[in-house]
């Protein structure tokens, strides 16, 4: 499908696409451009083949069949001006990123004539970071949401959409500002809940001599596994999706206190009914196959 396929920003999402992309034959060359210096001697550790490392990101680019953008989304706009600079005007650029109207935004605002850009989100990946923990089915059977930046029909769009089924990946087509505001409930706020939960354990952890780490439930530990994710990410997504994460978050804190009085005011029927309607949530989410695995021990 591609001569080479060129990967900016090579961690978990990065060395899966690798892996992927080399397995279901979708080209038979990868190339690696990753600001993190050691990621060089670590593709080697890794045992990667048909892989070509690259300490310039201009030479890379400029190698280039196909671009895929796995950088946390504040370093978009730099990626871009190396985009205009060095791109062959009918390379294709995709990306990863969690967020898209600003990057829509910022493509229309200044790049739109310089390369083609088809911004997608693979809603994939585990707590893990970096290129060790990468494997080719990471996104089988997930969903990938592009969000077109002109005409819904461009042929660079079917050539993205035709990537990510090859990777395994169901494809839907949305508005940016819809993908946002989605995400930011499904994704964003339940993060900024878990980094709170375990902020809020630590702060208790002295008091309690240890015990919250020591005896830790299943609940908690689910908390624990979402932090792990790359801070460096996350830090981004928080910063720009901030105004809708900050909406949902004001909608969360309300229920918050609503559970919390009617728990004080002993409402056992109504706080019953509330938890048996979240219980279909969740039998909803496994019936669309979006669970998830969860390894006890790991």
């Amino acid at each position: 499908m591609f001569k080479n396929i060129l990967i900016i920003g090579f961690g978990l999402i990065g060395s899966s696409i690798a892996r992927g992309a080399l397995k279901a034959k979708i080209t038979n060359q990868i190339l690696v451009y990753d600001k993190d210096k050691t990621v060089k001697n670590r593709l080697k550790k890794a045992k990667f083949k048909k892989v070509q490392y690259f300490s310039s990101v201009s030479e890379a680019i400029k190698n280039a069949n196909f671009i895929v953008i796995c950088t946390p989304v504040l370093q978009y706009e730099g990626i871009f001006k190396y985009l205009k600079n060095n791109n062959n005007i009918t390379t294709i650029v995709t990306d990863v990123g969690s967020t898209k109207s600003n990057i829509v935004k910022l493509y229309n605002d200044s790049y739109k004539n310089d390369f083609k850009f088809v911004p997608s989100h693979p809603i994939a990946g585990t707590e893990k970071s970096g290129l060790e923990h990468g494997f080719a089915e990471l996104f089988h059977d997930r969903y990938n949401i592009i969000c077109p930046v002109g005409n819904k029909k461009n042929k660079s769009i079917t050539i993205v959409k035709d990537f990510w089924r090859k990777l395994g990946m169901q494809v839907d087509i949305m508005s940016a500002k819809k993908h946002d505001k989605i995400l930011g409930l499904t994704s964003h706020l339940p993060h900024l809940i878990a980094y709170s939960l375990v902020l809020t354990a630590m702060k208790k952890e002295k008091t309690m001599k240890s015990s919250i780490v020591k005896y830790s439930a299943g609940g908690f530990r689910d908390f624990t596994r979402i932090t792990e994710n790359n801070p460096n990410f996350w830090r981004d997504v928080f910063l720009v999706n901030q105004n809708i994460i900050h909406d949902f978050s004001k909608s969360f804190i309300s229920e918050m206190k609503k559970l919390n009085l009617e728990m004080k005011q002993k409402k056992s029927s109504l706080l019953l009914s509330k938890l048996e309607k979240t219980r279909k949530v969740r039998k909803s989410i496994i019936k669309a196959k979006m669970a998830g695995k969860f390894i006890p021990n790991d």
